[in-house]
């Protein structure tokens, strides 16, 4: 599995090559640099889950928990808010930096909130219906009130407490940066593997298994990393106009736990599709 975390962390790298600010690169690096025992579980996790049947309950629960699109673009929406009323305040040059950031959140989340339909850009929820009921055999996953397991949502809650509502609003946004940056090995990580999961354990053809499987794919490449940029860059502009440094001591104790907590979630919802052997196996 050594292999495949040194995959992730250099899709990570990949992000980070345009940032100038070499202190921040470190510090958001050092939650990947910590923890090489958890990522090579997280990688072996991602194939386990991929090379096995589960069953079309323990399936419902883990895509009713595991992404939400509309969550994302809240979370990033209510930050871009919080950046336009902290600006009321300042001066016109600080205004205009402010008015700057929040213009890169909303480059975040332009496929989540539809826009990009515009563009003939699918909307990502439409996207993630689709794979979540294809796989599922139905749309009966969206049923919170039966396939919601807590277990499922505790990583988001926990980013959530931060991304958007953190007393300090810088805090919010080295959280939607540290999100961008993780997504950006994860879709590249695992994306590959849930298609041929698709091909080879559900018996997909292949043009439907990308099909199926384009929630994802939409993902990869230089997506995420094209996200994580605007991130940073909206980090950058809201300290300059709030005359705020970039604590990097905070990010690096943000990267740190954020990896963790990652990896075992992970773990978490791993266990939610092992809760139920199917009989053919």
């Amino acid at each position: 599995m050594e292999k495949l975390s040194r995959n992730f962390i250099e899709y990570v790298n990949q992000a980070l090559v345009d940032v100038e600010d070499r202190n921040l690169v470190e510090a958001l690096l050092s939650g990947f640099h910590s923890h090489p025992d958890k990522l090579d579980k997280y990688c072996e996790t991602y194939v386990e889950m991929t090379s096995n049947n589960w069953t079309e309950s323990s399936l419902c629960t883990f895509f009713c928990g595991w992404r939400s699109p509309d969550g994302a673009a809240h979370a990033v929406s209510s930050i871009i808010v919080r950046i336009l009323q902290e600006s009321e305040s300042l001066t016109d040059d600080a205004k205009l930096k402010m008015l700057e950031a929040a213009r890169h959140c909303g480059e975040i989340i332009i496929e989540d909130v539809g826009l990009g339909e515009m563009h003939g850009h699918p909307h990502h929820s439409k996207l993630y219906y689709r794979m979540a009921s294809a796989i599922c055999g139905s749309d009966d996953w969206r049923l919170q009130d039966r396939y919601l397991d807590p277990i499922t949502k505790e990583f988001s809650s926990w980013v959530g407490e931060t991304r958007p509502l953190a007393p300090n609003l810088i805090e919010a946004l080295e959280m939607m940066a540290m999100t961008e940056l993780f997504n950006t090995g994860e879709y590249n990580l695992m994306t590959p593997m849930w298609k041929q999961w698709l091909r080879e354990v559900r018996g997909y053809p292949s043009g439907e298994a990308n099909r199926v499987a384009a929630f994802l794919s939409v993902h990869c490449g230089s997506v995420e990393a094209r996200h994580f940029k605007h991130a940073a860059e909206a980090l950058k502009l809201y300290a300059s106009a709030t005359r705020q440094p970039i604590n990097y001591s905070r990010i690096e104790r943000l990267s740190k736990d954020y990896v963790a907590r990652a990896c075992v979630h992970l773990g978490k919802m791993a266990s939610v599709l092992k809760s139920e052997v199917p009989a053919w196996d």
